[in-house]
């Protein structure tokens, strides 16, 4: 049967512009093929249109962008509510439950009657054909890049097997309660287009063919991705409203203020906390909402990084002053406590509180042999901007100057967000890492199988995002428990176990909770901002 929602699981600085970017900087039309009225352009925060094969890059922006437009999972999220956490929802997939007697083998039962945009159809064979292509190393489909992009995701994914033409089994590795969130992660494309395209995964993703509620017409690199609506999507529901939409790679966030202002875009992901009340006075509407993400720095607990050190990761976690970040994003943004916020039930009751207290620091510093006359000298991977990144080049200042105070010296290696994916999958042990101690990418928590399972000792690369090489005994076994547990009770135990672990080890530096703003043009309406990464793009309207 379908998975619970999460509710009740839980119980209860200025870039080089580019693209589009730069046209709309200009004053030029990012583009002019579709007539005006009948198209929405999305100005997204990354530099480039993901790759839509299937497997895309630039993180959960990407997924959100070069995914759920054009593909659908087996079991896909319900983003129809601004008022309560996601949970899950039937996609390709209309029930799943483990085996009974052998809890390690799921039975997936599929949606009949689907279609690809291709006109082939779905069914155990394609089914099957696309869990090859990710975990299947001598399947022909199998391409190491797309796979990559994937599978750190299903991390507890064996295989899978057809049982007739529409039901599959998947097995996993150990036992995975929370298995039916890591199948959001794995999108299926038409093996048939495939195949037409001689079996080239690179011309694929140039004229893609999925599920989705969207059809790919073009792609631009760099510039945009030209899309219409499938108006035979198979959920009449999520048929999207406006029979065009534009994706526009606009990096810098100023310029998409621009392009939105200029009626260049009319939808803007990421705005500048700066710029909300200015956008508002104007007529435009700007929807924020609390998501299940931290803005954080993930550290490395390598044996040579100072972070090895409890106490220095105590240290640093005392020294940010999270209420001035938060002043310093006008009212976008929420002081952290932990991984997640304490009005969540994830959030237990942890022993280190999450404060600014120098004085603290500083002594935690000084036991673990740092000082005015040693200090500490570390390099931190940041990104020019990128999903969930916010504002990264004045509060990766505003941190540098606090962990200072500290006797902790910071030096930064800036590259684009796409760029610090990759090095975030290849880990800390990496020549490309050149031994950082930490690497600034926004955590999810959305659920077990996403901005958890990085803090798995066995899930680093190439297995997993574990990129830090984090190692606790005492977050394993929670971690254990969590996917041991097939029931929501003990699972929400679990979760709290290992949230407290977390906050308790100083895993990570933990900043601030983002409200993750997006503007709209007065003429766009229909929009639900749902407490997600992901949204749902099909009810738009345009006015």
């Amino acid at each position: 049967m379908p998975a619970p929602t999460r509710r009740a699981l839980l119980g209860a600085g200025a870039l080089a512009l580019t693209g589009a970017g730069e046209a709309a900087a200009q004053g030029t039309p990012p583009g002019t093929t579709t007539p005006a009225g009948r198209t929405v352009r999305i100005a997204m925060s990354i530099g480039d249109i993901p790759r839509l094969w299937g497997g895309p890059e630039a993180g959960l922006e990407g997924v959100r962008f070069g995914a759920h437009f054009v593909y659908d999972a087996l079991v896909n999220w319900d983003l129809s509510s601004a008022d309560r956490p996601s949970g899950l929802t039937p996609g390709l997939a209309t029930a799943w439950r483990p085996e009974e007697g052998n809890r390690r083998r799921w039975i997936i039962t599929l949606r009949r009657g689907v279609v690809f945009h291709d006109g082939t159809p779905f069914d155990a064979d394609a089914a099957i054909w696309n869990f090859d292509s990710i975990f299947n190393r001598e399947a022909p489909q199998f391409d190491g890049a797309r796979a990559g992009f994937v599978r750190g995701r299903l991390p507890a994914v064996a295989r899978a097997e057809k049982i007739d033409d529409v039901t599959i089994a998947v097995m996993t590795h150990e036992l995975e309660g929370m298995l039916p969130y890591q199948l959001s992660f794995l999108w299926f494309v038409s093996p048939a287009h495939w195949r037409a395209l001689g079996g080239d995964w690179a011309r694929f993703a140039q004229n893609p063919s999925g599920t989705g509620p969207y059809k790919v017409i073009s792609v631009t690199p760099r510039q945009r991705a030209e899309l219409e609506a499938n108006t035979a999507y198979w959920n009449p529901a999520r048929i999207p409203k406006v029979p065009r939409t534009v994706l526009l790679p606009i990096p810098d966030a100023n310029a998409r203020v621009a392009a939105l202002r200029a009626g260049q875009a009319d939808v803007i992901e990421s705005v500048p906390p700066d710029a909300i009340a200015s956008l508002r006075a104007a007529g435009f509407p700007v929807m924020q909402n609390a998501y299940p993400h931290i803005w954080a720095w993930r550290l490395n607990h390598l044996p040579t990084s100072p972070f090895h050190d409890v106490r220095v990761r105590r240290a640093a976690n005392l020294a940010i002053d999270r209420e001035a970040m938060a002043a310093l994003l006008v009212g976008s943004a929420l002081p952290a406590r932990g991984k997640v916020t304490p009005d969540d039930p994830w959030f237990g009751n942890p022993s280190f509180a999450l404060r600014h207290d120098k004085a603290a620091a500083r002594d935690l510093m000084q036991q673990a042999g740092y000082g005015p006359n040693r200090r500490c000298a570390i390099s931190v991977i940041a990104a020019t901007s990128g999903g969930g990144q916010i504002l990264p080049a004045p509060m990766n200042e505003a941190i540098q100057a606090d962990l200072r105070e500290i006797w902790m010296d910071v030096t930064f290696q800036i590259v684009d967000f796409a760029t610090i994916i990759n090095l975030l999958r290849a880990g800390a042990k990496d020549p490309a890492a050149r031994n950082a101690a930490a690497i600034n990418v926004a955590i999810p928590s959305i659920e077990p199988a996403t901005g958890w399972i990085i803090y798995d000792s066995q899930l680093v690369n190439p297995r997993g995002l574990n990129w830090g090489h984090y190692d606790n005994p005492a977050a394993d076994a929670a971690l254990r428990a969590v996917r041991a547990e097939f029931g929501a009770e003990g699972q929400a135990a679990a979760m709290r176990k290992l949230h407290e672990v977390l906050v308790d080890d100083a895993a990570g530096l933990y900043v601030v909770h983002d409200l993750n703003p997006r503007a709209f043009s007065p003429r766009v309406s229909g929009f639900v901002q749902a407490r997600n990464w992901f949204q749902d793009y099909t009810p738009l309207a345009l006015r």
